[in-house]
């Protein structure tokens, strides 16, 4: 297994056959906490569904105390989703994995909708460093120690 660069664009090329790697990718969304939205396998498309990202919300001692208890009060703010496609490789016996994401996170408006709220969700920049770490963390899950999946993705 590896990882091809065009520009900003990485992918994971392995060689497996594309129906050996459906179960175990499909595996890897949901160990990380997503669920699918989209699961064609005839296309070679699945897609997750938005879900939080913790690690962007913000820490202050409110959501500390309060938001194990209470979502209201432990919002982030920002949601991911991502999309995988698999497509068979150039070379004969290989599979090439792409992995894009997008991103959205609230911001504040001058108006008020009709339910009160005084925010919008807002499309993120695409950041080619999130896909970066997740065909990190693929590789890992199809068993390339983590030194050696960091490695060829930086090198990449």
């Amino acid at each position: 297994m590896r990882i091809e660069r065009a520009g900003s664009q990485r992918w994971l090329v392995v060689k497996r056959p594309a129906e050996k790697l459906w179960e175990p990718v499909k595996d890897f969304w949901q160990e990380n906490g997503f669920l699918l939205s989209m699961d064609q396998s005839n296309l070679g498309i699945m897609e997750t569904d938005w879900a939080e990202n913790r690690a962007a919300a913000p820490q202050d001692f409110l959501q500390r105390t309060l938001g194990s208890v209470a979502d209201v009060f432990g919002g982030t703010y920002k949601r991911d989703k991502f999309r995988t496609r698999i497509e068979r490789g150039v070379e004969p016996g290989t599979v090439e994995i792409f992995i894009s994401a997008r991103a959205m996170e609230q911001v504040p408006t001058t108006t008020i909708d009709h339910a009160g709220a005084a925010f919008v969700w807002a499309v993120v920049p695409p950041n080619p460093e999130v896909e970066a770490e997740m065909l990190t963390r693929m590789m890992m899950k199809f068993g390339a120690p983590e030194t050696a999946a960091r490695t060829a993705v930086a090198q990449a």
